[in-house]
């Protein structure tokens, strides 16, 4: 049986994928943040299904769960994946978000991230104890590559993660142990529904105020016409089944416009672009 980990399964991309590797028979444990999500995910899913309740962040209680996943797959057995999906979005202008917001965004999306690939690396066979190897596969976007004003901290963290994934894929040739970088755009979850009304914005009053107006309703109509959740959880399915893999897959709709065309025309083109769009246009006083 094959032992995977994914973490942040309550929701979207991370519950898919979970679902669909459980449909193939495999043994899943799945983070999530709270016991009460635990219990409701054990009622949904089969008894291959072993929830590990821990923050990305918080170290005692990852390593609480790498021995509970020692305990269950035991000496003979490895992780096979580590699908590093856990993530959050924060956004607003760069010049008047609060820094420990950037702060928080790169501690769940990058540290959280690493120590958690840190603390399961000897279970992927990051070690010359076993000839058996496991995959590690980062959730990152399609901002890793492309960004837009107004949610500077979420784009920062997933550009960094293009370079975290560069570098330990080839630190790990030695163990050959693969990373590979899955980078969907707008995912369709319930998570759009929630997104918090303008209204209540701290930034509302600012010379932003207009161009986040449009921009807030750009992003929710883009999310709730993204994918559903299952198209990247095949996907990463068909990654791990796959013995070659290529280092990014970019899984979005309308690829050309929100992907391809972004990063072909000049930067200062698009720039004005954006500017006309969103009307980040500078207001004359001659």
């Amino acid at each position: 049986m094959k032992n995977i980990l994914i973490t942040g399964v309550s929701t979207g991309i991370g519950y898919a994928t979970a679902n669909i590797f459980l449909k193939q028979g495999c043994r899943v444990f799945g983070s999530v943040r709270n016991k009460r999500d635990s219990e409701n995910l054990k009622k949904k899913f089969t008894s291959n299904f072993h929830p590990l309740v821990f923050d990305v962040t918080k170290k005692d209680e990852v390593l609480k769960s790498v021995k509970k996943v020692k305990k269950i797959i035991g000496e003979k057995e490895i992780l096979d994946a580590l699908i590093n999906n856990a993530g959050i979005a924060l956004g607003g202008p760069l010049l008047e978000i609060p820094l420990d917001i950037l702060k928080k965004q790169f501690e769940v999306n990058l540290f959280g991230l690493l120590y958690v690939t840190q603390s399961f690396s000897d279970l992927l066979g990051c070690n010359n104890k076993t000839s058996q190897k496991g995959k590690i596969i980062m959730i990152g976007s399609v901002s890793g590559k492309r960004a837009y004003p107004f949610v500077g901290p979420y784009t920062a963290s997933k550009h960094a993660l293009e370079g975290l994934s560069d570098s330990l894929r080839r630190e790990l040739l030695i163990y050959g142990v693969d990373v590979i970088l899955v980078q969907p755009g707008p995912i369709k979850t319930a998570i759009w529904d929630k997104a918090p009304k303008l209204e209540d914005s701290p930034f509302k009053g600012s010379i932003y105020e207009n161009a986040l107006k449009r921009f807030h309703s750009f992003f929710i109509n883009k999310g709730r016409s993204g994918y559903e959740a299952e198209v990247v959880g095949k996907l990463i399915f068909k990654i791990f089944s796959n013995t070659k893999n290529k280092t990014r897959y970019v899984i979005t709709k309308d690829r050309l416009l929100n992907y391809t065309l972004p990063g072909i025309l000049p930067d200062r083109f698009f720039d004005k672009l954006i500017a006309k769009s969103l009307g980040l246009i500078k207001n004359r006083k001659d």
